[in-house]
């Protein structure tokens, strides 16, 4: 019954996006580390949407700036579907997966 329980849990937030799993109480939490130790959803939570953190907004802003992020870049990744986010993770890790395959693929045989 519980695994059943978390498996629609755990399906009904495949169809959340970052904004609605926030007006549920989740990713609200204060983030407290360093703003180099950030996601890029933290940064932007705590510059533009309001997420308590212990650093200043002047240490956030200056990661946020140096990772080239914008705030129309935290608008389209807050709104996009949890499952949409994975697809395009699985589809990253393959891709790198793939490409150092092909570097590593030069073998050296000894001489005979």
């Amino acid at each position: 019954m519980k695994k059943a329980l978390a498996l629609i849990f755990f399906l009904s937030l495949t169809g959340c996006t970052h904004n609605q799993s926030k007006a549920l109480s989740m990713n609200s939490s204060s983030v407290n580390t360093y703003p180099q130790s950030m996601s890029n959803l933290q940064l932007c939570d705590t510059l533009y949407y309001g997420r308590s953190s212990n650093q200043t907004l002047a240490a956030i802003g200056s990661e946020f700036n140096r990772r080239g992020l914008s705030k129309s870049w935290c608008d389209t990744e807050t709104n996009k579907l949890y499952l949409t986010k994975t697809i395009d993770w699985v589809a990253e890790q393959v891709e790198d997966k793939e490409d150092s395959e092909e570097e590593a693929s030069a073998v050296v045989l000894p001489a005979n």
